[in-house]
């Protein structure tokens, strides 16, 4: 049997990491998301900051005897959205990492999903004339995205 390790691409390799999926109320974006560049290195090949926010959508639960609000006898839905990020498989960068979310966090049981998983790598082969690629393309502004923060300027 191949593992994963094993695959040879001409233009990639595989690398191992861990995903966290962290599910926030629309309210608590931005301050987690200043905290997460701030705190942890959220690098993918030469790219930092790296990070993907999802379209709105909605979680539901209902607090138990012992939550912050007690009791309740209603489901409350609220409008919430995906933080999702990957950080490389060392226990220690992990730990900061959930501390940074669990301090930074809306909820007093924040949603955080972490999965086991290979995320792909460039190796920067000099594809630089590929048509594909978002430099090479009349639309390449739009795609390589707007300006949110300088350096230095992250959270």
């Amino acid at each position: 049997m191949v593992g994963l390790a094993e695959v040879d691409m001409k233009d990639a390799f595989l690398e191992k990491e861990w995903v966290l999926v962290i599910q926030t109320p629309m309210q608590g974006k931005e301050p987690l998301l200043a905290a997460l560049r701030e705190g942890v290195e959220l690098k993918q090949g030469h790219y930092d900051c790296c990070l993907h926010v999802s379209a709105e959508g909605e979680q539901q639960f209902r607090a138990l005897d012992g939550s912050h609000a007690g009791a309740e006898q209603t489901i409350q839905s609220v409008s919430v959205l995906d933080i999702t990020i990957s950080i490389a498989p060392d226990k220690q960068l992990l730990e900061q990492t959930l501390a940074i979310i669990i301090a930074n966090h809306v909820h007093e049981e924040p949603t955080i999903r972490i999965s086991e998983c290979w995320g792909t790598r460039s190796k920067y082969t000099g594809d630089k004339d590929n048509p594909n690629k978002y430099w090479n393309r009349p639309d390449a502004q739009d795609i390589h995205g707007t300006a949110i923060a300088g350096k230095g300027q992250e959270g």
